[in-house]
């Protein structure tokens, strides 16, 4: 395989990403276990998996066959495994470490290895993300309020095309790039033109 082609299957499957940083942690894991020692402040202790660990093993597996046999419920699953993995309800690394951050009084910890894995499934899907949190999260506005907002946007481009001339309207209105605010006041500008050409 070239490099090219190593680059392009990279991009083609980039979605994979976060469960191969979690499997490199998985395997970093395996071969500290069958070293059976770790060495932590420059003292050596005997290691062994712990069943948090085993757990990280199935999880990963389970990832990879939604990957590749069903792949609409992959996002889920990446999602539940990065969450138990930040609340250490499985251990990927070969040490269970935890990091602390603290506002005031609020004390929040995480697994290093499933936080680094959550963030580049974010980076990778920060316009989804993103989206899905504002359509989901933000207020909702009722249908008599969209309206109304959208009534005064018509308001306000009304007043900002007054003085343009037919032809600049017709223009603008035929390349249909604005905002639909934008399109409806040249709609209603043209329509009013029109009557008041007819009536006089």
């Amino acid at each position: 395989m070239t490099r090219q082609q190593f680059f392009t299957t990279l991009t083609r499957q980039r979605q994979l990403l976060p469960v191969l940083l979690l499997t490199a942690y998985c395997i970093d894991a395996v071969i500290t276990a069958f070293r059976g020692t770790v060495v932590m402040d420059g003292v050596i202790y005997n290691y062994a998996l712990t069943i948090k660990h085993y757990i990280a093993f199935g999880a990963i597996g389970v990832n990879l066959l939604t990957y590749f046999f069903l792949r609409p419920f992959y996002k889920y699953i990446l999602g539940l495994t990065v969450a138990f993995g930040l609340f250490n309800l499985m251990t990927f690394s070969a040490l269970e470490t935890t990091k602390f951050f603290s506002f005031d009084n609020l004390k929040l910890s995480f697994q290093p290895s499933a936080f680094w894995a959550g963030l580049l499934a974010y980076l990778l899907n920060f316009k989804r993300v993103n989206g899905f949190v504002i359509d989901n999260l933000a207020t909702r506005r009722t249908p008599e309020e969209e309206r109304a907002s959208f009534a005064e946007g018509v308001e306000k481009f009304k007043g900002k095309y007054e003085s343009y001339t037919i032809q600049t309207l017709t223009e603008i209105l035929a390349k249909k790039e604005y905002v639909p605010e934008a399109l409806e006041a040249v709609r209603q500008l043209l329509n009013e033109r029109q009557s008041n050409g007819n009536a006089s």
